[in-house]
């Protein structure tokens, strides 16, 4: 891994952690060697709260969970990195067999470049003539680098073609048809209409790559859970009959033809396509949530996927990772507990955190919160009720689960990495 993702300053400390005094958790005059060689406890006022941490056993379990899941069924997988946007955790889906990382943004991709990755997919169609200039800098910087994008349109392609030639560069980019659905987001509106990208693609052999196809089954929205697995498996039927299709075409390439799929919320879905289709493609999932999971929408989710795939018996199950540990502010009236996070420290786009228990620094004891509710957020502050809050003393701290990693972690420049007992192991650095 390259110097600047283990920080810039003179500092040894600096070095090892990316971190400094200056980020939001660490205290004033902090010694980042000493705390990392002794194991400093994170719960004995070791850092700054409120804190987001990251727990090294669960983390390590996700890892070769997934990992396990995705050789099983002979699938790649090109982890979402805009999930974590950290360079460690990057490097560490990559040691686990990750085919490549995906991103959103050419901005995130620069950052898998400056890594040393070789493989970058970038899941969306790529505009603005400065990013496709900056994809061709770093492909001329790296002739090993590979990066593929996603096409949904003949506009697009044609902004891709004219842009990429007058970028200079002699390497085609790799593209991937990407198939949406009406209402969604993104994507061909129909599998003719994707069929005809991929057509024409092959006639852009001097800029273009044809890669394969693409598809995200995540944007499924219904009031009853019922709907929404049932508008999932039929956008997924509608990539494989585009997947059938594209069989008919006159493609000379030399390496398999790509479908790749999402996976974090429908991963039983997802491996049924998968299964279905890898004998004429090679299957490429994109799930980031995995690798922390959460104690919320994902953990529902996998629950749900489970329970339709025979107990899970198939599916990997993961464990959440993360935790927002926070102190009890405030006790202004009875029945209510202000928490010192808020909305610029936690995901709040899909729920607001899961209190699961809080202890006292003093006398160590241990309260159960996981019927109590954090029912809304300021800035700064948090505002918790329920059962065992009536128990909650001034400076007591409170652990929450959270629900949508995404959402939660571009709130934070640094991750302690903690083992079981909250003893800092690491500090990761985000790149948001």
């Amino acid at each position: 891994m390259r110097e600047f993702l283990a920080g810039s300053s003179g500092s040894e400390g600096l070095k090892r952690t990316g971190a400094s005094q200056l980020d939001k958790g660490i205290p004033f005059g902090f010694d980042f060697e000493s705390a990392m060689e002794s194991r400093v406890n994170i719960l004995a006022d070791g850092l700054h709260f409120p804190l987001l941490v990251l727990k090294e056993a669960a983390l390590a379990y996700n890892l070769a969970a997934m990992a396990e899941w995705c050789t099983a069924n002979n699938f790649l997988i090109a982890p979402h990195g805009k999930t974590t946007m950290t360079p460690r955790i990057f490097e560490r889906q990559m040691e686990a067999g990750a085919w490549a990382i995906t991103v959103a943004t050419v901005s995130q991709a620069a950052i898998c470049a400056e890594m040393g990755i070789k493989r970058v997919l970038i899941a969306n169609q790529v505009v603005g003539r400065a990013n496709l200039r900056s994809l061709a800098a770093m492909m001329k910087a790296d002739p090993m680098l590979d990066v593929l994008c996603l096409v949904d349109s003949s506009e697009g392609i044609e902004f891709l073609t004219s842009e990429w030639r007058a970028a200079g560069t002699n390497r085609c980019l790799g593209v991937l048809v990407e198939m949406g659905r009406q209402g969604w987001r993104t994507g061909a509106r129909s599998v003719e209409s994707a069929l005809e990208l991929c057509a024409e693609i092959l006639r852009h052999p001097q800029t273009l790559r044809w890669r394969g196809i693409e598809g995200f089954e995540g944007l499924a929205h219904a009031p009853e859970p019922e709907e929404e697995v049932r508008q999932v498996r039929q956008f997924l039927a509608d990539v494989a009959t585009l997947g059938k299709n594209v069989q008919s075409l006159h493609w000379a390439g030399k390496e398999p033809l790509l479908l790749s799929v999402g996976g974090s919320s429908f991963l039983d879905a997802v491996g049924e396509v998968g299964r279905q289709m890898r004998g004429d493609f090679q299957i490429v999932i994109r799930s980031g949530c995995y690798v922390t999971h959460d104690h919320g929408h994902y953990a529902q989710k996998l629950a749900a996927a489970q329970q339709r795939s025979d107990g899970g018996a198939r599916l990997p199950a993961f464990r959440p990772a993360l935790e927002l540990w926070s102190l009890v502010q405030s006790k202004p009236e009875e029945g209510l507990a202000i928490l010192n996070f808020g909305k610029r420290d936690c995901s709040y786009d899909i729920e607001l955190p899961l209190p699961l228990f809080a202890q006292s620094l003093n006398s160590g004891r241990r309260i159960d919160l996981s019927t109590a509710t954090v029912f809304h957020t300021n800035d700064q502050h948090a505002y918790l009720r329920g059962p065992g809050s009536e128990h909650l003393r001034i400076g007591d701290q409170v652990c929450c689960g959270i629900s949508h990693p995404c959402t939660a972690l571009d709130k934070w420049r640094i991750l302690p990495v903690v083992d079981d007992s909250y003893n800092l192991l690491d500090i990761y650095r985000t790149y948001f």
